[in-house]
């Protein structure tokens, strides 16, 4: 899950660009992409989802997260320049501000390196015996695997639902709500997840703001999905904290039967 959300943002660049092309140069006699019926949008939702289900597949993590970066540069330089060609409004200063943000997602692409994106294999703390039947090694880590990537899962999870509610239930509150919590899965939970071994207390801080987001979209549209997901992110928000009373609570009654062990000092000494 954590390399197909990556692919995602990587293959965005290509899915706008088959968009383009066909809304400008489709074949004769179709009509604009906006006058077209809802089964061509729902193609280009399906063309996208497959690229990047392909290009997880085929890519390294490294490879994905530079493709995603270095796009995401390319696409805001383009923005800003189709700006200032246009005439827009505020077109220099919007263009001064789009290629400083892009050349810095430009220099992250160069930057990044395997040991940023493999941080948490030599980050990560051996979990303490427990007293007792204790797992293998290979079960072990496959649990390790597994818990590593259960935040993008979840932001997984919570991109479904918000683009099922926005585009397929899209009635009454639902839509706008759905809208506001595809962003929130993107651009809070997505970036919690990700940065959760190089920052944690910013990780933590996004998974509050997404708890406290998710909940006023509860309070505004009442739908249970809303509580749901806002319980959800206040548990990942809260799962750091988790695991370290677990970790002291395991490793307490070692501590004191260590310390029972020792060999009692004579008064003379």
């Amino acid at each position: 899950m954590q390399r197909f959300l990556i692919a995602l943002h990587a293959t965005v660049p290509a899915a706008l660009v088959v968009a383009v092309f066909v809304h400008l140069w489709g074949p004769p006699g179709l009509p604009p992409l906006a006058q077209r019926p809802v089964w061509t949008v729902w193609a280009l939702i399906g063309v996208w989802l497959l690229m990047s289900a392909v290009a997880a597949w085929a890519l390294r993590t490294l490879a994905l997260w530079r493709v995603a970066l270095g796009a995401a540069g390319g696409l805001l330089g383009a923005a800003g320049a189709t700006g200032l060609v246009l005439g827009s409004a505020l077109a220099p200063a919007m263009l001064a501000g789009l290629a400083a943000v892009g050349l810095a997602c430009a220099g992250l692409a160069a930057c990044i390196g395997p040991a940023r994106v493999h941080a948490h294999r030599r980050s990560a703390v051996p979990a303490p015996r427990r007293h007792g039947p204790a797992l293998t090694g290979r079960w072990r880590q496959l649990a390790a695997r597994g818990t590593a990537h259960l935040p993008f899962w979840l932001c997984g999870v919570l991109a479904v639902e918000s683009f099922r509610l926005a585009h397929i239930v899209a009635t009454g509150p639902a839509r706008p709500s759905g809208m506001l919590g595809l962003l929130l899965a993107f651009f809070v939970a997505l970036p919690a997840a990700t940065l959760r071994h190089w920052a944690p207390r910013t990780t933590s801080a996004l998974w509050w703001l997404a708890a406290a987001s998710y909940g006023g979209l509860w309070a505004k549209a009442g739908l249970w999905q809303w509580a749901a997901a806002a319980a959800l992110c206040l548990l990942a928000a809260l799962a750091p904290a988790l695991v370290q009373l677990r970790r002291r609570a395991l490793w307490a009654p070692r501590g004191m039967a260590g310390r029972s062990a020792e060999p009692p000092r004579s008064e003379a000494a």
